[in-house]
């Protein structure tokens, strides 16, 4: 009878509590042994009757026995209950909750010899508490970020019930009507609109009570007395599926809209400028693209000003000038400096044409750069005309030639030559033998049309690379480069002097005259320079007329 008891009372521990129950013998050493499990612990634990016998360290990793060796050593020293959670892991490998209740067994002389643990799971329990947390802590950052919303948005925000009665505002609203939130309670939102603006006011109010959102430009006046430009959005607020009043919020637009209105009106200007202006107005984007060009295109370049849009800027422009125009305006990019350049354009029936720029590149307030506005405009007379200056600078009137200045240039650009390269020249100075009989014989006229006739005889007798250049009076030079000999330079020489020969009929004059001839060369052996060489020629010159005339002497 007394076994099948104790059966019946294994069965009930074993099977019939759903609770994980835990029987663990204390030993004399003070170690805890496994002495019995019920089924819902190899269930829910994962244990297996194998851990009878064991302690708790054979059984379980060194944390978690040293935790549960504290707990049920607490409940031996104080023959009490230890109540406390913890978590364990299913064999489905969740983590699970439990509530322990450790009991200790006492024997006749009140020592403990075993410990019961009855473990709850409470994992549900614990989840519910947890979300239930997380949902009042989100009801009170709600509440906060609300509040927060509300007073510290940076657009005036005011609360109206569905009387139009302004129940608050934030603070944003005192700042930008200049009424604290106790002068305005409970005064109809319509006082502090302008008068012009109360009907539209009034409709956009009736329709947002009806649960439509609408946003609209709104003036209001201030304390002081000052006109507001507002962005005002409409809002209902919903309580219970009922509207009980609006929110408006406010931004006030007072600023932009001047800066706005002046933008519009600096816009017109520039329309109105770049409608008549003669100049070419051209913006390039970042990527140096047209995004516009003004209509003056069409006048100055008879080309329709949509060929361009999309196009880089140097879009039509001389090939030669594209590389300059790159480098420039990469250079104003760079440095944040505007550029000035002056290049060659297509016209659409006269050609290339000279043009000037201006271009100022733009930057956002990052210091990014955004865009190019460039000016430019026709200066093909005035490049003309500076062409003409430079030919008159650099050539004499009545013949035609290069003058001393640029036979100057030409002799240095050879003395340069020499030096590096060893490239041998040679200069020849001559003139026009009895020159004044002429001219005192058929007046001045004839001696001008002289002294061009000599300036082709001999011009007929070089090449295009040599220079003849008149230095005054009937007196002129020539650079011969390239020689390979003297031999060479005095065949040119006798050519000049025997075409000088051939009688000359100038007007209805007709006369013989001669030319007389000074050479001089580079050489190793001597002083080159522009001095020297001029010196040696113009001796050698001399020494020609000392001869008698008609001849040449060389100079070395």
């Amino acid at each position: 009878m007394m076994k099948l008891k104790e059966q019946f009372l294994n069965n009930v521990l074993l099977n019939g509590i759903q609770d994980m129950i835990y029987i663990m013998e204390v030993t004399s050493e003070g170690q805890f042994v496994y002495h019995f499990i019920n089924l819902a612990v190899q269930k829910y634990a994962g244990l297996t009757t194998d851990i009878i016998g064991k302690t708790l360290h054979e059984s379980l990793d060194d944390q978690k026995a040293n935790f549960l060796y504290q707990k049920y050593q607490e409940a031996v020293l104080t023959k009490g209950c230890v109540v406390y959670e913890d978590l364990y892991p299913s064999p489905l490998g969740e983590t699970r909750y439990g509530e322990n209740v450790l009991t200790p067994l006492l024997d006749e002389e009140n020592h403990c010899t075993h410990v019961v643990a009855v473990v709850k799971d409470i994992t549900e329990r614990k989840l519910a508490e947890q979300e239930a947390m997380r949902a009042r802590e989100m009801l009170i950052e709600g509440k906060e970020r609300y509040q927060s919303l509300f007073d510290y948005n940076l657009d005036g925000v005011i609360a109206i019930d569905e009387d139009g009665k302004i129940v608050t505002g934030n603070r944003s609203l005192e700042l930008i009507t200049g009424y604290t939130n106790q002068e305005l309670i409970g005064v109809h939102y319509t006082s502090l609109v302008v008068e012009e603006d109360v009907e539209s006011a009034t409709k956009y109010f009736e329709v947002a009570i009806n649960g439509i959102l609408e946003e609209f430009r709104l003036r209001m006046n201030n304390k002081s007395g000052k006109t507001i430009e507002l962005i005002v959005k409409f809002t209902p607020i919903i309580v219970n599926d009922q509207t009980v009043g609006i929110y408006a919020i406010c931004k006030d637009m007072t600023e932009q809209i001047k800066i706005q209105n002046k933008y519009t009106e600096s816009e017109n200007k520039f329309e109105i400028i770049a409608q008549y202006s003669g100049d070419l107005i051209t913006m390039l984007d970042h990527e140096g693209k047209i995004t516009y060009v003004s209509p003056s295109y069409r006048d100055v370049l008879n080309f329709e000003a949509e060929e361009y849009i999309g196009k880089d800027f140097y879009y039509n422009v001389h090939p030669e000038d594209i590389a300059s125009l790159l480098n420039s305006f990469e250079q104003s990019i760079q440095h944040g400096k505007p550029w000035v350049a002056q290049f060659r354009q297509k016209h659409q029936t006269m050609g290339w044409i000279w043009s000037e720029l201006k271009g100022s590149p733009v930057y956002n307030y990052r210091q990014e750069f955004k865009q190019m506005v460039v000016l430019s405009r026709d200066i093909s007379m005035r490049k003309n005309y500076e062409d003409k200056l430079k030919y008159f600078a650099y050539h004499d009137s009545l013949t035609g030639l290069p003058n001393r200045r640029y036979f100057n240039i030409q002799l240095k650009e050879a003395l340069d030559a020499y030096e590096t390269t060893g490239e041998n020249f040679a200069v020849i100075i001559m003139d026009l033998d009895h020159f004044k009989t002429i001219n005192d014989t058929f007046g001045h006229d004839v001696g001008d049309k002289a002294i061009s006739e000599f300036s082709l005889r001999v011009g007929k007798k070089i090449r295009h690379s040599d220079t003849l250049a008149r230095l005054g009076g009937d007196e002129f030079v020539l650079l011969l480069k390239e020689r390979e000999s003297m031999d060479d330079v005095v065949s040119v020489a006798e050519e000049i002097i025997e075409a000088v020969q051939v009688p000359w009929r100038v007007d209805n004059a007709e006369f013989i005259t001669t030319t007389s001839i000074g050479i001089t060369a580079t050489a190793e052996n001597q002083s080159n320079t522009y001095e020297s060489l001029f010196k040696n020629a113009d001796q050698a010159l001399y020494e020609a007329k000392k001869a008698g005339g008609n001849q040449y002497f060389i100079s070395v």
